[in-house]
């Protein structure tokens, strides 16, 4: 039975640009003004690890194959909808007698309109709405085999305003 594998969607940081929008001040006869403000913020939040699992001659580790799970990350946001921004994604932890360089993709949807195939490179969405759950899907391809071992693939989220 293949070794089950960690995906981790990374350190997730918060970057979310401040800007201040006053919604305004409204005056009722005999009443004080009222002025508040809204902050743009978001929070990532990992709600569920992902789990890599290896395909049947090794070839393929994926939260996709059997045994595998998705990650899933959920996310907060005041003001306006935000955008969500994935780094290419990265072999974080592999065992030290594996030293090949698969090629790594992560795929992700959500109910805030993202719809990402499978890509090697940075990627990005803005989302429909101001709270969302994004479902991350990550796999590394080696034709010549994987080594038994953890492995870890990582990419970073970062939301923006």
């Amino acid at each position: 039975m293949p070794p089950l594998l960690r995906l981790s969607v990374g350190a997730v940081r918060l970057a979310p640009r401040l800007v201040l929008a006053a919604l305004g001040a409204y005056l009722i006869a005999g009443a004080t003004p009222a002025l508040s403000q809204v902050l743009n913020a978001c929070v990532l939040t990992v709600t569920t690890p992902g789990i890599l699992a290896s395909n049947i001659n090794a070839t393929e580790i994926s939260s996709e194959q059997p045994a595998g799970r998705a990650a899933t990350l959920s996310v907060s946001a005041t003001g306006f909808a935000p955008a969500i921004h994935f780094a290419a994604p990265a072999m974080s932890s592999r065992p030290g007698v594996y030293s090949r360089t698969p090629v790594l993709s992560i795929r992700y949807t959500s109910a805030g309109g993202a719809n990402q195939p499978y890509t090697i490179g940075p990627t990005w969405y803005r989302s429909t709405s101001l709270t969302d759950v994004i479902t991350i899907h990550a796999k590394a391809e080696d034709q010549a085999g994987f080594a038994a071992g953890t492995y870890r693939i990582a990419t970073m989220a970062t939301c923006e305003q």
